[in-house]
């Protein structure tokens, strides 16, 4: 880190504030200016708990739809990525890795659509843009193709909408074994969903 480093310091009211290094003196303090504002702000190294403040990836990996893709990957540099995917772009999916991180919009989105189901259908991860179909159309295929028992874990806050994503998970199961005519041989897909769903 040095002169023209562009890094991430805690803010109260926004939690993460990206600044650039204008000076730094090794084991004492680092000047960092706010690119909005120009105001200099003054750390001690000595007080914080880590030696520098977490560094910044360059602006063209803020988008990425795969957050493993980005050089530094820590909270700022997470939660900055996912803001700016759901704020400019209106992407409520992203991956991290095989996981599938969803923000929740707090309202209706077309996202669901039998349309939007046949577009996942047969299509590997990442070919198409992060979505919930995405991830139950690999776990479908490992389960039909391969024959291997598969679970998604959906995990979240209160409210975060972990309810409505398993239903949608549901749906495209339910949804692609009805229209694929699957046999109902050893005890069937479509019945074991149904049953699982009451």
């Amino acid at each position: 880190v040095g002169i023209g480093s562009r890094v991430w310091l805690q803010d109260k009211e926004e939690v993460w504030k990206g600044g650039v290094v204008v000076s730094y003196t090794p084991g004492d303090n680092i000047v960092v200016s706010d690119p909005e504002t120009g105001k200099e702000l003054r750390v001690s190294l000595k007080e914080e708990k880590s030696a520098m403040p977490p560094l910044r990836n360059p602006d063209i990996l803020t988008m990425e739809n795969n957050l493993t893709t980005m050089s530094y990957l820590h909270e700022p540099a997470v939660l900055h990525s996912l803001h700016q995917r759901f704020t400019v772009s209106n992407n409520i999916y992203t991956y991290c890795g095989i996981v599938l991180v969803a923000v929740n919009p707090y309202c209706d989105v077309q996202l669901y659509g039998n349309e939007m189901i046949w577009a996942y259908k047969g299509q590997q991860i990442g070919q198409l843009d992060p979505h919930i179909y995405a991830i139950s159309e690999d776990a479908y295929s490992e389960m039909t193709t391969l024959g291997r028992n598969q679970s998604i874990i959906v995990s979240g806050e209160s409210g975060a909408g972990k309810t409505v994503s398993a239903k949608y998970a549901m749906r495209y199961f339910a949804t692609v074994l009805v229209m694929s005519r699957r046999p109902l041989s050893r005890g069937g897909y479509y019945l074991q969903i149904l049953s699982w769903r009451r």
